[in-house]
């Protein structure tokens, strides 16, 4: 008989989706965020949120990450499973997704990834069950990140590895306008010296490997510097890069990564 990743039973199940976490306010914002964002995929194909090249850059970076770490049958978590498409990629990894949008979690059900409703304060699952454990755009939306951080880390085995992927100096004033159409979207952002801090001073954890990701000629507003630059060359800049990337695009990339800020960053931690 298999045995159970799960600590505890759930509260109830929805179909074959078992249920660990109470809804409340923030499950219901969430719940709506992720509804309209199908929508949109339904209607158009397209991430309201994201331009699809940006989530692609997103994705390979932490897909490449978990390339890079793991190992035929490992059992691997994501936090925040989102669609699955990051965990589609692993079809030779035992894959485990939870998340609090039930709309996700039937779409990710169906790449054959076991999955599960819940708060990641309400961690399900046993404790170090997982080699790997990924989480990607969700430390950003907790409304208690160290207690997030403890019961994520609490599922992953000693000398596990955890990739958390977050927005990097991000300008956080657009949630808080009244056009913001949430309650709760991103709370805080991160930059290297602050996830480092928390991981290796406040978790005791290791940080051995950090890859910065989601770069676009056309972002002026991520230009480095930006407030020193000539506005005839600001604007001037995408326009300028473009042809460069007709021509030699490994160019345009290194350009890309020297003149502007990444959107995100990911850090790859191991447990000690």
């Amino acid at each position: 008989m298999k045995q159970s990743v799960y600590a505890r039973k759930p509260i109830q199940e929805r179909g074959t989706i078992p249920i660990f976490s109470e809804p409340n306010e923030y499950t219901e914002n969430y719940e709506k965020i992720s509804a309209d964002h199908l929508a949109s995929l339904h209607k158009t194909g397209k991430n309201p949120f994201i331009p699809e090249e940006i989530w692609i850059q997103y994705e390979n970076s932490t897909a490449n990450l978990v390339k890079k770490y793991a190992k035929p049958g490992d059992q691997i978590l994501d936090v925040g499973v989102g669609l699955g498409r990051l965990l589609s990629e692993f079809s030779e990894l035992k894959r485990y997704g939870m998340d609090i949008s039930f709309g996700y979690l039937e779409v990710a059900q169906t790449k054959g990834i076991e999955v599960c409703y819940a708060l990641v304060e309400d961690m399900p699952y046993q404790e170090e069950i997982f080699d790997i454990v990924v989480c990607t755009d969700i430390l950003e939306h907790v409304l208690d990140l160290n207690l997030s951080i403890a019961k994520t880390l609490s599922v992953l085995k000693r000398r596990g590895i955890l990739i958390a992927r977050v927005p990097y100096r991000e300008d956080l004033r657009g949630y808080l306008s009244k056009d913001c159409s949430y309650k709760y979207v991103h709370l805080r952002t991160f930059d290297e010296p602050s996830l480092r801090l928390l991981f290796e001073r406040i978790f005791s954890c290791k940080v051995i490997d950090v890859c910065l990701a989601g770069y676009g000629a056309e972002y002026l507003n991520r230009l480095k510097w930006g407030s020193y630059v000539p506005s005839h060359i600001k604007w001037r800049l995408p326009r300028w890069l473009a042809k460069v990337k007709g021509i030699r695009v490994t160019l345009y990339e290194r350009l890309l990564r020297k003149l502007y800020d990444p959107f995100e960053i990911n850090m790859v931690i191991t447990k000690r």
